[in-house]
């Protein structure tokens, strides 16, 4: 099974198939995974409700936002109640203003490409049988200039996006980029892949930097590997305990004693350390 198409955010969520959020808490442990399926992403409603207006105002489609009234009042409650049961999405008035600012800097580079947002790519890994699901926030109609295919995913950050790559590593957005392309090529999309990020600063002048992973790209070769492996053991334990496994299988960190051993980059700089102690 394979298919693209248009869906809000409650019906994907619903689906009872494997994002890559998913597969990378897996990756961490089982025990990551079941607390991710519980309770979701460690991140606050603030941050969360604010990148979800700012995937609005920059994609075009998503979340209706207001700001949020003043809940001392009676007015402002009642108001707040009825935003809250129509699903808009309530912000403070200094997010709104930044929120309003940001989105004017890189909406057109993204509207700008010929495609759709929220689509939602879905397809059953071929060889575990496992339903993998993912939703691009711009899906092209068609290759870049260079002839390669690339998915767009608009990310907001608190650091410099000169720094990106170190940020990419930290995250795990190349095994992002890397199931998102997989998930391309079982939904028949044209090769070569490609995944872009458009990376906006959350300070002013919120600025943004545009980074790239291409399908052959060591660090997405790599992570191909990864992704396999875990499908490979996700797989293993439905099997062993059936498609309820994650309240049977719950195995968090490895418990057996472990030496410490630091980086070799590290022990370079203890070592100079001390030489330049002993020199002094």
């Amino acid at each position: 099974m394979s298919e693209i198409r248009e869906m809000d955010d409650a019906d994907y969520f619903a689906l009872p198939a494997l994002d890559q959020s998913a597969l990378k808490r897996f990756m961490v442990s089982p025990l990551a995974y079941a607390d991710y399926v519980e309770h979701g992403l460690d991140v606050s409603k603030a941050a969360l409700d604010f990148g979800s207006v700012m995937h609005s105002l920059v994609l075009g489609r998503g979340v209706d936002y207001a700001v949020k009234p003043n809940l001392r009042t009676k007015e402002g409650k009642a108001e707040a109640k009825l935003y809250e049961e129509s699903g808009v999405v309530m912000l403070s008035r200094s997010d709104a203003d930044k929120a309003l600012a940001m989105a004017p800097m890189c909406r057109d580079y993204i509207q700008s490409i010929p495609g759709k947002p929220e689509m939602a790519l879905l397809a059953t890994d071929p060889v575990t049988g496992l339903e993998l699901k993912g939703k691009a926030d711009w899906l092209p109609e068609n290759p870049d200039s260079d002839g390669v295919y690339r998915i767009r995913d608009y990310k907001t950050t608190s650091h410099d996006p000169r720094e990106f790559p170190n940020t990419a590593f930290q995250f795990g957005y190349h095994l992002q980029a890397a199931f998102y392309m997989r998930l391309a090529a079982l939904c028949g999309l044209p090769e070569p892949f490609g995944f872009e990020f458009v990376v906006q600063e959350k300070t002013s002048p919120y600025d943004w930097m545009v980074w790239r992973f291409d399908s052959t790209a060591p660090e997405i070769g790599l992570a191909n590997q990864r992704i396999e492996k875990a499908l490979s053991s996700f797989a293993e334990l439905r099997d062993v305990y059936g498609d309820d496994w994650v309240n049977e299988y719950k195995a968090g960190y490895d418990k057996t004693p472990q030496n410490i051993e630091f980086p070799v980059w590290a022990l370079e700089k203890e070592s100079e350390e001390a030489e330049s102690w002993r020199m002094a």
